[in-house]
């Protein structure tokens, strides 16, 4: 077994965190092109009365606003199509933009004695006041906007305008200095770093500069404690955390902040490139944060790439729904040289394995094989954005072909419920439980209060999507048998427990498609249910895929129960774990993780200090 290994010298950092030429494949119109397709994709949300973009929001949950069915206009969006409203230059353009900025700024709390100060809320219609609750991360991402449309476009706005935007930009970086979020809070780390270091330059404020200069320190010394990123392998957020960094080599002069922005840069992209599966051209897994299973087109890497991912390119595509594609015009993303390899050529029989957090030791593990990839967390849980397990089958086609286990509550996704794994290669041993105290949709947003929540379904599934026509797929004796032209895939219930009800396996397979559910409480049992009562809650598994062509060699796995605690075994796989409801803590204190008899050990992404 391969272990993917990179050689990665601070000499190189310092030596690519500039870009000398344009980049092969990526001719400048591409940057202008992009800005056009945003600014149209957004021309048709533009509510002229309101001066700002307009959004229709759905019934649907969503954390931090109560909002529902209804119109509404929001801030970070508007501010966003201003900016790049000011690329486009033109006089109509301009005029809109600064009419945008007039009523976005209007909108944010600017009383220093306020509990909001420095923000805005997500929508005209919902000041921070009103949200549930307010999200301060609104400071970080508004004040970076007015932070590019000062740079970029401040002699366009008029003095009157532009000091009202200095203005902005100063409450907002005061008050990401007030918050102080933790540096483990990866991307708003990262973009509070940017928003506080440029402020301080471009007002001149020593006050502000002494805290963003001590706030890069501390970033740095968090990513070194274990070489990698707390908020692990998020498409999304990954891209946020590069473009704040981005942002620092393109606007921040000091010198000492720009070398340690620089480090912090290239790590990211190793920690990027260890998860890219070159073969699907896809993150695996496991992922901290996600909000899409399929990469889809992201042309941000392409530009970092140099045009030579081959996925797409500006004049090809269309902008995407969200329209971001626009900030990628204005960023230059640059992959440093020596992994861009790493993205484009597939290394089949490769193992990574990566420590993210400290304590509790939080570890990932991603194999790459042939026809398939699949990264797990060693500890984790089923919050929505959460991948705990995560794999994707097939060539580099769209939409991606993916595995992934969930536990649903009611149609959404159930904080309170955990995972734990050990992995080796294409061999997972996992185990599911439950906390409390717990949330329900959102791990600390919507908590379960007193031990107790109606339900009417609760049940974990396994999904596998993109399945080619002819699979066929049997759970004889418990124990699922996939085959496809794609790939095959073995899933065994090891053990599984929810009070008094024994979960079974039940198969639904549609044209493409196959689901895999276990059901915890099914729709029939009473809808209200107690902690209290659950004496255990649990469900072991082992899952294990081969190409096609390939054959299982896994023996089969073995469950011993000691009191609360479930032994599993499975060849030279070991995991143990609770089977109550207990609090994270006691659930983390009783996982162990064994591979032939030994504790698996932390790997770090990188032994190099980012000082």
């Amino acid at each position: 077994m391969l272990r993917r290994q990179f050689a990665f010298t601070p000499a190189l950092a310092a030596a690519s965190c500039a870009r000398q030429v344009e980049p092969t494949g990526w001719p400048a119109r591409w940057d202008r092109i992009l800005v056009r397709k945003a600014v149209e994709a957004s021309d048709h949300r533009y509510d002229p009365d309101k001066a700002m973009i307009q959004a229709i929001l759905g019934p649907e949950y969503r954390y931090h606003t109560r909002l529902r069915e209804c119109r509404a206009h929001p801030t970070r969006d508007s501010l966003d199509y201003a900016l790049l409203l000011l690329e486009e230059s033109s006089k109509p353009r301009v005029a809109r933009a600064q009419a945008i900025l007039d009523r976005v700024l209007n909108l944010q709390v600017v009383d220093p004695s306020s509990k909001w100060y420095g923000i805005w809320g997500w929508y005209m219609e919902e000041p921070p006041d009103k949200m549930a609750p307010a999200d301060w991360n609104w400071a970080d991402f508004n004040g970076s906007l007015l932070l590019l449309t000062e740079f970029r476009h401040g002699a366009r706005l008029g003095d009157a305008l532009r000091a009202r935007v200095r203005e902005a930009i100063r409450h907002a970086a005061y008050s990401v200095m007030r918050r102080n979020v933790s540096m483990s809070y990866t991307n708003i780390a990262v973009k509070g770093t940017f928003v506080t270091l440029a402020a301080s330059e471009l007002l001149a404020d020593s006050e502000l500069g002494a805290y963003a200069h001590d706030r890069i320190v501390r970033l740095a010394r968090a990513i070194d404690e274990t070489g990698s990123f707390a908020e692990y392998n998020s498409p999304t957020y990954a891209r946020v955390s590069i473009t704040n960094l981005t942002r620092i080599r393109m606007y921040v002069k000091d010198a000492g902040a720009r070398r340690r922005a620089a480090l912090i840069e290239n790590r990211f992209w190793l920690h990027l490139a260890s998860h890219w599966d070159a073969a699907r051209r896809q993150f695996t897994g496991p992922m901290s944060r996600c909000y899409s299973n399929d990469t889809g087109y992201p042309v941000w890497i392409e530009k970092a790439l140099g045009g030579r991912l081959g996925l797409a390119n500006p004049e090809n595509r269309s902008a995407p729904a969200g329209g971001n594609d626009g900030e990628t015009g204005i960023h230059d993303y640059l992959c440093p040289a020596g992994l861009i390899p790493r993205f484009l050529t597939p290394a089949p029989g490769v193992e990574h394995r990566e420590l993210f957090i400290a304590r509790p030791a939080t570890s990932g593990t991603s194999w790459f094989g042939r026809g398939f990839s699949i990264g797990t967390a060693n500890r984790s849980d089923f919050w929505v954005q959460r991948r705990p397990l995560i794999g994707y089958f097939g060539d580099a086609s769209r939409p991606a072909r993916v595995i992934q286990p969930r536990v649903i509550k009611d149609g959404y996704d159930f904080s309170s419920a955990l995972f734990f794994s050990v992995q080796q290669g294409p061999r997972v041993l996992g185990l599911v439980n439950f906390r409390n105290p717990g949330g329900d949709k959102h791990i600390s947003l919507d908590p379960i209060k007193d031990g107790r929540f109606e339900c009417g379904r609760l049940f974990l599934e396994l999904d596998f999507e993109g399945l080619p026509d002819g699979f066929t797929a049997d759970a004889a004796g418990g124990v699922l048998r996939l085959k496809s032209s794609l790939l095959q895939a073995r899933f065994q219930v090891i053990s599984a427990r929810f009070g008094s009800h024994q979960p079974e396996m039940k198969l639904t397979p549609s044209t493409q498609s196959l689901t895999v559910t276990l059901d915890f409480k099914p729709a029939d049992a009473p809808r209200l249910v107690r902690w209290s009562d659950i004496a255990d809650a649990h469900a072991a598994f082992a899952l294990e895929l081969t190409d096609a062509d390939g054959a299982f060699t896994a023996p089969v796995p073995a469950a011993r129960h000691v009191d609360d605690l479930i032994h599993l075994a499975w060849g030279p796989l070991e995991l143990t774990g609770s089977t109550r409801v207990a609090t994270a803590g006691e659930q983390n204190d009783a996982f162990i993780e064994r591979i032939s008899g030994r504790p698996v050990a932390p790997v770090r992404l990188s032994q190099d200090p980012l000082e």
